[in-house]
């Protein structure tokens, strides 16, 4: 009942956001127009006398008004508002129908046109009645018509068809002989030409020439073409022709580079900043175990540390296989990453380009220079930072080149989710747009990446924001294909994590589609709350990038901020699903996933030596217990025993090798060979223990000890316990108690040379045979060795734990 109710407040408090921030759904009063928006081509081509049906659509926009968050807020339509269309020149004879309108709620309206009689250029102004001085004017030219026009080659080839012209008189009979002048105004590289500079038209009125690409280009061609015969009078101004060609190789390597470099550049700043801030990782593990919103905040600062979700949620994984998170708290902590991920997109949408190149020098100059690990790190940092917007920068300039060529306009239109006037949008093109996103963060293993793929594409112009937000929770679906592949050698509590993780982006975006169709002013209410936190008007194209990155961020927060109050039940439906089973073994706390983080995986290793030092105890305990209870253990129990301990011994032998060939601090690495003498110092406990079994086992009725010898054992039994427990709680709990073992040691020491001296005298006076001494001599000498062993670990608790930190 209380998480229903810390569930209902949560819901009621983001809607209560939601509503402070979007407004109510009307718009302001009183707004005063600031701009004309032409959605049709500014200079249109049709031949003379025609009509032009909707030729002319125009949005009239007021001027920003600001929202509750400040910035520079958002234009709003103005509906209402009449608008006049007057012919430049009345001589002309063009004439709009009607020559007047009103603007409909969605502040736009549209004209027909009629051309006049002559031929050549022929203007018409759109003005605002209630302010003369908002206005656009539209270019209409006479008796020309383009064929062939916006043709897509492939670089260094001839255009597929000719650039054509074809001129008609205003009686619609062709225009013979008339010179039209042919200028390449502009190319994407040097080597494209036009085949003839000037031609005559035909007598079919035709005039026409070959374009030849530049064979190392990808781009736009504007051929510009002017009808100049000063005989008849027959003269416009320049019009443009375009044309596109492609070097499909030099594209895909420059975009797929592109996007290399922008993945090497995020690993390398991952890896520096794990390197500057990998050892405070445990220092924010303790804070994780105080509570889930604890754990949300240390996930979003890690992840905002060291810049990769991926490598939060494989950590979150490797803690819980090793033991070290509980399963609420390892959800709590990947809530936190799907948070701190948002900041690599809002950091690759801000105009940074120019600092790629200093940053990139920076960098390289700090790693040839830095010897300190730290100042590696930062110098690893910035250099990763510089390549990240290298690599962005490129992609952005090539998808840019492509951004306006039909066949990839095509491409991107056939799952556009955008949707037609007074409709929700296309539901199977959003369905459509997620699989996108989730097979392209699948295929590339980085949401990060996959997010600055789509803010270059919508930044180029290829995906607006309607498409761009769906390709957006596809990608944070894909990214939790990286946390299952992580869990698939983990035990079940690591995958119960990774499924927590899949079920929390799947229900969100879930519940995010069902907002995509909760609209406010026609506008999916998610994307109304976006564009009014953010810059400018993405309806309207502006600062798309920001908006897509701001749409991310916004999507994980909500996301957070709805599950939250089910962490509990989401962690019990993983349980149910995934069932757990008991480890056995103490290395299950050896995480190889954590290995790249050294810190980490030392404290691992020491929680692995922990329960192994206490599994030996516990075998040398049960076998000192058959002299004290005179009912000896069977030794092939103690041998299993022993066994197990040996091959604890060999596994985190292993894993530590694996520790040493990553990078270490001088610390770090100075800690592992005594890690490894501790672990020696276990398993010699386990032998012991061996030994002293296979002794009792060899007793005979004859040869039990004496009342007096077993409650010495007793009291020394009991010291050896107390000193077992200290190096335990040393090890586990990271508390430096090598001076109070030394005090129980001594104590011990003292209690066996007073049983030795004890057992001197029981030999003199005939209380205790040759043979029992004998025995009893060899048990007190290897509690006495098994101490030691303890109390070595337990001195060297204090190096591990400083390395570990």
């Amino acid at each position: 009942m209380t998480h229903v109710k810390t569930a209902l407040s949560a819901l009621a408090l983001l809607l209560l956001t939601g509503l402070l921030l979007t407004g109510c759904d009307r718009v302001p009063k009183g707004l005063e127009p600031e701009k004309l928006v032409l959605f049709t081509p500014e200079t249109q081509l049709a031949p003379s006398g025609s009509v032009q049906t909707n030729a002319i659509r125009v949005e009239l926009l007021s001027r920003a008004v600001r929202g509750l968050l400040g910035g520079k807020g958002s234009a709003h339509p103005i509906a209402g508002a009449r608008l006049t269309v007057e012919p430049a020149d009345s001589a002309s004879g063009i004439r709009a129908i009607p020559a007047e309108g009103v603007t409909d709620a969605g502040g736009t309206c549209s004209f027909s046109v009629e051309l006049g009689k002559g031929f050549g250029d022929h203007y018409l102004d759109i003005v605002c009645a209630d302010a003369p001085e908002i206005r656009r004017r539209v270019r209409f030219v006479a008796g020309v018509a383009l064929a062939n026009n916006r043709q897509e080659g492939a670089s260094g080839q001839p255009l597929p068809k000719p650039l054509r012209v074809t001129l008609t008189a205003p009686d619609g009979a062709p225009v013979a002989g008339a010179p039209v002048y042919f200028t390449l105004a502009r190319q994407p590289g040097k080597a494209g030409k036009l085949s003839k500079s000037s031609v005559k038209t035909d007598a079919a009125g035709v005039a026409e020439v070959t374009l030849k690409t530049d064979p190392d280009a990808t781009g736009r061609y504007e051929v510009r073409a002017e009808v100049a015969d000063c005989e008849r009078g027959l003269h416009t101004r320049p019009f443009v022709i375009e044309a596109l060609s492609m070097c499909v190789m030099r594209t895909v390597i420059g975009v797929l580079g592109g996007l290399a470099i922008f993945i090497f550049g995020m690993t390398l700043m991952s890896e520096g900043l794990h390197q500057v801030a990998g050892n405070r990782m445990k220092t924010v593990l303790a804070y994780v175990t105080r509570n889930r919103v604890a754990a949300i905040f240390a996930g979003t600062f890690v992840t905002a540390l060291i810049q990769s979700s991926s490598a939060t949620t494989v950590m979150t994984v490797g803690f819980v296989n090793a033991g070290l998170l509980s399963l609420q708290q390892a959800i709590g902590v990947v809530f936190g990453a799907n948070i701190g991920t948002t900041v690599t997109g809002q950091m690759v949408s801000f105009k940074l380009d120019g600092l790629a190149l200093p940053a990139i020098i920076a960098g390289t100059a700090g790693l040839l220079i830095a010897r300190r690990a730290t100042w590696q790190g930062s110098a690893r940092t910035l250099l990763g930072f510089g390549l990240l917007f290298f690599g962005m920068t490129l992609m952005s300039d090539e998808l840019k080149s492509v951004s306006t060529f039909p066949s990839f306009i095509r491409v991107f239109q056939s799952f556009d989710c955008t949707p037609q006037p007074g409709q929700p949008m296309p539901f199977g093109a959003v369905l459509g747009a997620i699989g996108i996103g989730t097979l392209m963060t699948m295929l590339v293993q980085s949401s990060s990446a996959t997010i600055g793929l789509t803010i270059a594409l919508a930044n180029s112009g290829l995906l607006n924001i309607w498409t761009a937000v769906p390709i957006v929770l596809g990608d944070n679906i894909g990214t939790t294909i990286t946390a299952i592949l992580a869990s698939l050698n983990a035990n079940r509590t690591a995958r119960q994590t990774a499924a927590a993780h899949s079920m929390f982006n799947v229900l969100g975006t879930g519940v995010m589609v069902g907002l995509f169709y909760v609209p406010v002013r026609g506008v999916p209410c998610f994307l109304h709350l976006v564009n009014d936190v953010t810059s400018g008007n993405v309806f309207l194209g502006e600062n798309i990038g920001r908006h897509v990155a701001m749409a991310h961020t916004l999507f994980n927060v909500t996301n957070v901020v709805l599950m939250t109050p089910f962490i509990g039940t989401l962690a019990w439906l993983c349980e149910h699903l995934i069932p757990a089973k008991k480890a056995t073994t103490a290395t299950v706390h050896l995480e190889k996933n954590l290995l790249n983080t050294p810190s980490l995986a030392l404290f691992c290793a020491m929680r692995a030596l922990a329960d192994m030092t206490d599994s030996a105890w516990r075998t040398a305990e049960l076998a000192l217990r058959g002299y004290k209870d005179g009912k000896p253990v069977k030794v092939s129990d103690i041998e299993a025993m022993e066994d197990e301990v040996d091959r604890n011994q060999g596994e985190i032998m292993d894993y530590l090798v694996q520790l040493t060939r990553k990078e270490l601090s001088e610390q770090q690495a100075a800690a592992i060979p005594v890690l490894m003498h501790c672990v020696n110092d276990a398993e010699r406990i386990s032998d012991l223990a061996l030994l002293i079994a296979r002794r009792a086992e060899a007793q005979t009725t004859s040869s039990r000890f004496s009342k007096d010898a077993l409650e010495e054992l007793e009291t020394l039994l009991e010291k050896a316990t107390t000193i077992a427990g200290l190096t335990h709680e040393s090890l586990q709990d990271g508390r430096f108690l090598a001076k109070a073992v030394g005090i129980v040691v001594e104590d011990l020491e003292k209690l066996a040379h007073a049983s030795m001296q004890g057992h001197v005298d029981r030999l003199q006076k005939g209380l205790c045979t040759p043979e029992r001494g004998l025995v009893f001599v060899e048990v007190v000498g290897a509690v006495e060795n098994i101490v030691r062993h303890l109390e070595n670990i337990a001195q060297r608790s204090d190096q591990l734990t400083e390395a570990a930190t």
